[in-house]
């Protein structure tokens, strides 16, 4: 028991990371959503908009738990030193190279339908970039201290973004019943 609790992070940690992972997914899924209303309410009412963003909101919430245990499975599985001493540093550069990268991926799939090297470059470049990343804020306390700040900062957000995701939730219970 001892040594699993050596393996979690701090709650202050793991919320800071979580509250950036929740503002750059919400962030980015309302982004697309609201491009899309404006065709939409040429052929969609109002109901059936507000049962986009339920979904929305509710596979959002999904998608940034999904993420989050994924960090701290790494950070039980892998060496300390890797993960959990820096947990929310390395976590808050690791999803924002992610992110970075998929915002090029898609604007690019935009344009044209995504090659094999299009996945090779997407691949090679979040790992470049968070590797980069962490090398640059291991030698640097001001961007640690930056980052930290900045993902507990974040955390106002949730207090948003979770209230509406359960609401959300039960949208798309009642919807489905």
């Amino acid at each position: 028991m001892t040594a699993l609790r050596n393996k979690i992070p701090p709650f202050h940690e793991i919320l800071a990371l979580y509250a950036t992972i929740v503002f750059l997914i919400y962030g980015w899924a309302t982004i697309t959503f609201f491009w899309k209303v404006p065709s939409w309410l040429y052929f969609l009412g109002l109901e059936e908009i507000a049962g986009i963003l339920s979904y929305t909101f509710a596979s959002s919430l999904l998608e940034c738990t999904i993420i989050l245990f994924i960090f701290l499975f790494a950070s039980l599985v892998l060496p300390s030193k890797w993960l959990y001493n820096k947990f929310a540093v390395r976590g808050s550069l690791m999803v924002y190279a992610l992110t970075f990268w998929v915002v090029l991926f898609t604007l690019n799939s935009l344009i044209q339908l995504p090659s094999t090297g299009d996945v090779i470059t997407f691949s090679i470049g979040v790992l470049l970039t968070s590797v980069l990343a962490m090398i640059l804020a291991d030698r640097s306390s001001v961007v640690q201290r930056l980052i930290i700040t900045v993902g507990n900062r974040l955390t106002v957000f949730l207090y948003l973004w979770l209230p509406l995701s359960l609401i959300a939730i039960l949208v798309v219970v009642l919807r489905i019943f």
